[in-house]
């Protein structure tokens, strides 16, 4: 029987280290060190339910810490987790609210910043928040990305010029993306966040505490010309910081030095940064132990559209509200296959098989 017919829904994919680990090991939840949640929006919905098995059940079957690092929405799905008592129905909160954004017919960016925000509000509690400072095993990391110069503007001309000589720079060379942002990871204030690469990218380190956590994850998600960014969140240094998927959009980095690194993902690539989407020649360079759980053609094929959805739904839908909700509880929904899927491949007597 095909690998197709047995897990028609999902795609694996796995770094020489982390292959070689299954091979020898299997997968189970103590051989996960960290996990990777990428920045891309409204994407994120097909993972939701795959985020509550592996959050409420699987990785709870082992006593082993896990660095969790994130940016953008990934940030916002990985903060969810850290509920202390019932992460599933965190995520679950996010997900509705996600699905549920509304707008006019042009919003601006005080209107949008109103409705993210509205939706962190809806799911941040005080039981994430005391998660996210004091899980006894979820280490959080949230990526952000402190603007320089024009960037850091909120007049969108000035702002967009000062995006521009940052894309054009990491275009030359992804550490010269500094022309415009840097790296700013606020972490768990228990430990130090996970390895990153000397990359050339300025990386600034800050604790999370109560005082920064909730802007720390906004401005995580915080996506440049959209919306409105954060100034000066407590503790960190002062300036402007927006998303974090401008430095590193699909978390191209090692994160650990054993075990493996899981990403449930909503594509089969790695992008290390969000201006490289625009370089086709640049890939991943640290995915030695990363394991990537994507969507298979079969399983996108079956959403409405045959895709994810992403951003350019609220312009494709523009006026018919009800119908982009309708198709993306669809996708939410769809969602269950991915997690069925991984609970099949988790319990297979050789998973490497898949991989």
């Amino acid at each position: 029987m095909s690998v197709t017919a047995e897990l028609p829904n999902l795609e694996l994919r796995a770094g020489p280290a982390a292959l070689a680990h299954i091979r020898e090991h299997g997968i189970a939840p103590q051989h996960v060190r960290a996990m990777a949640g990428a920045a891309g929006g409204p994407k994120w919905l097909i993972l939701g339910e795959l985020d509550r098995f592996v959050f409420g059940d699987w990785l709870a079957r082992s006593d082993q810490s896990v660095d969790l690092v994130g940016a953008s929405i990934g940030a916002w799905r990985f903060a969810a987790a850290c509920h202390r008592d019932d992460p599933a129905a965190a995520i679950g909160a996010l997900e509705r609210a996600y699905v549920e954004q509304r707008y006019s017919a042009s919003p601006d960016a005080a209107e949008i910043t109103r409705v993210i925000a509205d939706i962190q509000r809806q799911y941040f509690d005080d039981a994430v928040l005391d998660g996210l400072l004091n899980h006894p095993r979820w280490r959080l990391t949230v990526i952000t990305a402190r603007a320089r110069g024009l960037a850091a503007s909120e007049r969108r001309p000035l702002q967009l010029l000062g995006s521009g000589v940052g894309a054009v720079a990491n275009t030359l060379r992804r550490a010269w993306v500094n022309a415009g942002f840097e790296r700013v990871l606020f972490h768990a204030p228990a430990a130090a966040p996970p390895r990153f690469a000397d990359d050339g990218i300025a990386t600034r380190r800050v604790a999370l505490t109560a005082d920064n956590a909730r802007a720390a994850v906004y401005a995580s998600g915080s996506i440049p010309m959209l919306m409105q960014g954060v100034r000066n969140p407590a503790g960190a240094p002062p300036g402007m910081y927006r998303d974090g998927g401008i430095v590193d959009y699909h978390i191209d980095q090692p994160l650990a030095d054993d075990g493996l690194v899981l990403m449930p993902h909503f594509a089969n690539r790695v992008i290390p940064g969000w201006f490289d989407k625009f370089a086709p020649w640049r890939r991943s360079r640290f995915s030695d132990r990363l394991v990537l759980v994507a969507p298979s053609r079969r399983f996108l094929a079956g959403l409405p559209n045959g895709k994810v959805p992403d951003r350019k739904d609220f312009h494709q839908y523009a006026g018919r509200e009800a119908e982009r909700i309708r198709d993306w509880r669809q996708c939410v929904d769809a969602g269950q296959r991915l997690a069925e899927d991984f609970r099949a491949w988790v319990a297979s007597d050789d998973p490497a098989r898949w991989v």
